[in-house]
């Protein structure tokens, strides 16, 4: 199994700043901790800071990524930035402030640089945030799943809309769905929404605005040629 630095650094809104690293497997989803040169030892984030509140920062991988986001009680509390070094410009605010808890985690997914996983990250009119993934492979259609649940867009988000989202993968060339990304379709085969793709190995994602209805019965895909 392959492995690759991780580091980052949140922003609370008193000044402090939470210090982040670690060495991480690619392919499976982990908490990234404090950075021991600074905390002396490894702590989540809601462990090191309870009661700070975090509005601004990002994750930096070494070779790449698929998402990241703040985790608590087994549910997606906010998105966090995230680029991959070399091609971070920016370092966002949070999409809301989040006020840590003991017991809170950062949790991020790294991969190889081939590593085909696609990530649709998406926060509703409601301040919900949630992530939908997938894997292509070969000429397909593949269907982007609640990260949680495995459940889809439609039965996660019905009766939302999406109001902001990015849309992650490797496969930019080779996607031919509209917009050259993620495309949500409604019961009908109609389209509500798309999302453009963006490469992390080349460019610092992030959410744009949006405003793609929910329904029960619609699917998040993305078509590729190979």
């Amino acid at each position: 199994m392959t492995t690759q630095a991780v580091t980052g650094v949140l922003n609370c809104s008193s000044g402090f700043k939470i210090p982040l690293k670690a060495t991480i497997t690619d392919g499976t989803e982990v908490a990234l901790t404090t950075d021991t040169s600074f905390t002396v030892t490894a702590q989540n984030i809601g462990d090191f800071a309870p009661g700070q509140t975090v509005v601004s920062g990002l994750i930096t991988a070494g070779v790449n990524m698929s998402y990241c986001y703040i985790l608590r009680k087994g549910l997606i509390l906010s998105l966090v930035p995230w680029a991959v070094k070399g091609v971070a410009c920016g370092n966002p605010a949070l999409h809301r402030a989040v006020t840590l808890q003991p017991g809170d985690q950062l949790r991020v997914f790294t991969m190889v640089a081939s590593g085909r996983n696609a990530a649709l990250s998406v926060v509703t009119n409601q301040g919900v945030p949630r992530i939908f993934i997938g894997t292509a492979a070969g000429a397909a259609t593949t269907q982007l799943l609640d990260l949680q649940t495995s459940n889809t867009i439609g039965e996660t988000l019905n009766g939302s809309v999406i109001t902001q989202a990015q849309f992650t993968s490797v496969d930019q060339a080779l996607i031919t769905s509209v917009a050259g990304g993620c495309q949500v379709t409604m019961s009908n085969g109609n389209l509500s929404g798309a999302v453009p793709a963006s490469d992390p190995i080349i460019v610092q994602p992030y959410l744009k605005p949006a405003s793609i209805p929910v329904a029960l019965n619609f699917t998040a895909q993305y078509i590729t040629s190979a």
